[in-house]
């Protein structure tokens, strides 16, 4: 699963998934991705694991990103 997190709390460091590729997409002004750390509010980016990067790098575009859905572009 992509996991979201700004620029100052950087790349998730979790214990079964490894999100080794970032992604800063540009959302529309109404749709806005916030940081998944608990206590940070700032705009994040989604980080795919490696499997997310190659469905992503052949095509697919939708990922499940703490319990939503989010088009990576």
């Amino acid at each position: 699963m992509g996991l979201a997190r700004c620029e100052a709390c950087g790349r998730p460091q979790g214990l079964r998934y490894k999100n080794n590729h970032l992604h800063t997409q540009a959302l529309p002004a109404h749709r806005k991705i916030v940081c998944g750390s608990p206590t940070c509010l700032s705009r994040g980016f989604i980080w795919l694991t490696d499997e997310e990067e190659q469905q992503y790098l052949s095509g697919q575009r939708s990922f499940l990103v703490s319990n939503r859905a989010v088009e990576v572009t």
